[in-house]
């Protein structure tokens, strides 16, 4: 900006003085002091999370090569700043699953301990598997989810599932058989000599109306 040098000595006269230019340079060392106190921050914060992890392992005897972490700066919709967690398992898949939730639930006790604000700034954990797949490695049929078990084509429900007998117990079941057979005829000509039963004795080779 060009000053006339006339507008000054009139400035001068009246007693003004005259207009300073903006300095820029002032917002600039501000953002600039604000991302340097954001970095510390975050800097400071990865480490927490690191040696917070590491002792949370220790203390339950979990190999150091298992779990790494992974720490992100993350800002809300309202603007405020905090960090991401991420547990990046690398062994262990098939005995950790089971323990994800006891584990992260020991890990915020620890971090609690230690920085009693944390939870202030902690704003989630995720948990990423990089190993090979425990068990089945595809999806369970839908219906699972629900409680139900699917028959697949070509298997019995178990409701129907019968036991194959040797030719031995099929003789003995047929043994069986005759003897309650006999027993029920003597029962039902016993009925029928006193006028109690309307049943027939079963006579070999005829069907049963009743059946």
């Amino acid at each position: 900006m060009h000053h006339n040098p006339g507008m000054a000595w009139i400035g001068k006269l009246l007693g003004k003085k005259p207009a300073l230019e903006p300095d820029s340079s002032a917002s600039r060392f501000e953002d600039s002091d604000k991302d340097e106190d954001q970095a510390s921050r975050n800097a400071s914060r990865r480490e927490v999370i690191h040696m917070v992890l590491r002792d949370t392992m220790r203390k339950h005897g979990i190999p150091s090569d298992w779990i790494e972490d992974r720490v992100l700066s993350v800002v809300n919709r309202e603007g405020v700043s905090g960090t991401h967690v991420q547990f990046i398992v690398r062994g262990g898949e098939e005995r950790l699953m089971a323990y994800v939730h006891a584990f992260q639930d020991s890990f915020r006790r620890e971090l609690m301990q230690f920085e009693p604000r944390a939870m202030d700034w902690l704003r989630s954990l995720s948990w990423e598997f990089q190993g090979a797949a425990p068990g089945p490695g595809a999806m369970p049929d839908p219906a699972s989810w629900s409680g139900e078990t699917p028959t697949q084509p070509g298997e019995l429900d178990a409701s129907q599932a019968r036991p194959r007998l040797t030719q031995s117990e099929h003789d003995d079941l047929s043994k069986d058989l005759a003897a309650l057979f006999a027993i029920r005829d003597e029962a039902l000509r016993h009925d029928a000599g006193t006028g109690a039963s309307d049943f027939q004795p079963t006579q070999p080779g005829v069907k049963d109306s009743t059946g």
